[in-house]
């Protein structure tokens, strides 16, 4: 088996929670890179790439892990934003196959990560893929520990409670690392327990560092300094994910106008994405589909359709009572195992009393979406990353 077959292999299996399996395939010595490590329930990935531009335009060479991908998973692994080739993903995960640990996919490209990035990085930003303290990317200590929010997901293996979450979730927070959080009351409790017993500073947005939105694509951030920002983002929420980012670059050293000009240039694929009358948006949790809808008030229309897909191991009930009011079409991605059956949304629809339609694939979907428009319109593919990444690429290639 070569490391491609073995790494797709991979992918059939579920959630392995623990830090053994890592810590047999990876020496943190001899990681020599600094690391930021960003968890949370949303906002992870634009905060990520956010910083990513900042450091970029610092002069830093940066490396990026993220989950999950939009279409080939070599978009999770970056240096200065440029994919993980072919060639080295999968030499790497030969070499990875052949240390016989029986490694989770996640675990697997989490590995790879980090050995690409030994000797090419000046710093390495990682995303936790699943709570924090059993994440595989917590095999790394971190110099700065970020959690953006909290919410309820995956209480299968976090715990019920915001309070048990996020106890999960600050198990990143190590001795000698800077926490930055948006989260707020009984999270926040939790997280400055863990931050005192390690001794760590926490910075919070919201007190230490404030943001304002004077319209589309401007925000405010008040922090040390204070910066105008300019940026290609949309979306209200995307002002806590930029002041989090702003904290961490002031924490290591970025100059106010880096900061500036590094956040103008940022695009997030598949984060309130336009294209046409077609706007993407990998909402995949309740609470990202209520800031969602709430960011959809910035966005005129006539008539707003909804493409929404879900896998099937997110709060299906949660996402659809978030849902923005409009027409709804049912869908499928063909790009992930997990994907619910369009029946079961469907049920679950019909059970909230949405009116929907069902349509079988992605494309026959956007298809059917479009053909429902008319000028002004706006269709919105939400509800999964990999129902927006399917979609992103047929529109790019076929629209």
């Amino acid at each position: 088996m070569d490391g491609k077959t073995w790494l797709q292999s991979l992918e059939q299996q579920g959630i392995k929670p623990g830090l053994e399996r890592i810590q047999a395939v990876v020496d943190p010595a001899e990681m020599m890179y600094p690391v930021v490590q960003v968890a949370g329930t949303n906002g992870k990935g634009s905060v990520c790439h956010l910083l990513d531009g900042i450091l970029q335009q610092h002069g830093l060479t940066v490396g990026r892990y993220t989950s999950p991908h939009l279409r080939r998973v070599n978009e999770r692994i970056t240096i200065n934003s440029a994919p993980i080739s072919d060639k080295k993903l999968y030499a790497l995960a030969e070499h990875l196959m052949q240390q016989g640990v029986d490694l989770s996919y996640f675990e697997a490209l989490t590995a790879i990560a980090l050995q690409y990035f030994r000797t090419k990085v000046d710093i390495a930003i990682l995303e936790v893929g699943m709570g924090g303290r059993f994440d595989a990317t917590s095999v790394m200590d971190p110099q700065i520990a970020i959690i953006t929010t909290i919410a309820l997901e995956h209480e299968q293996y976090l715990g019920d409670t915001v309070e048990a979450i996020a106890s999960e979730k600050a198990g990143i927070i190590k001795n000698g690392s800077t926490v930055i959080t948006a989260c707020t009351d009984a999270a926040l409790a939790v997280i400055n327990m863990q931050a005192k017993e390690m001794a760590a500073p926490v910075y919070v947005v919201g007190r230490d560092i404030t943001w304002e939105h004077p319209g589309p694509g401007l925000f405010i951030i008040k922090g040390t300094d204070i910066y105008d920002i300019t940026t290609r983002l949309t979306g209200v929420f995307q002002g806590q994910n930029i002041a989090i980012a702003v904290t961490a670059a002031e924490l290591l050293g970025v100059p106010t106008s880096i900061i500036e000009a590094g956040i103008r240039n940022v695009e997030i694929p598949g984060r309130m994405e336009r294209h046409g009358r077609f706007l993407m948006d990998g909402a995949h949790n309740p609470a990202g589909m209520q800031a969602l809808r709430t960011s959809l008030q910035e966005v005129p229309n006539k008539q707003l359709i909804i493409v929404l897909g879900i896998m099937q191991d997110k709060n299906i009930d949660g996402i659809i009572n978030e849902l923005p009011a409009g027409e709804v079409i049912v869908t499928r991605s063909s790009t992930s195992c997990r994907a619910a059956p369009t029946e079961v949304i469907s049920e679950r629809l019909s059970a909230a009393g949405r009116s929907h339609r069902t349509v079988d694939t992605v494309p026959d979907a956007l298809r059917k979406a479009h053909d429902m428009t008319v000028d002004g319109d706006c269709v919105v593919v939400t509800g999964s990353l990999y129902l927006v990444g399917e979609a992103r690429s047929w529109l790019i290639t076929s629209m």
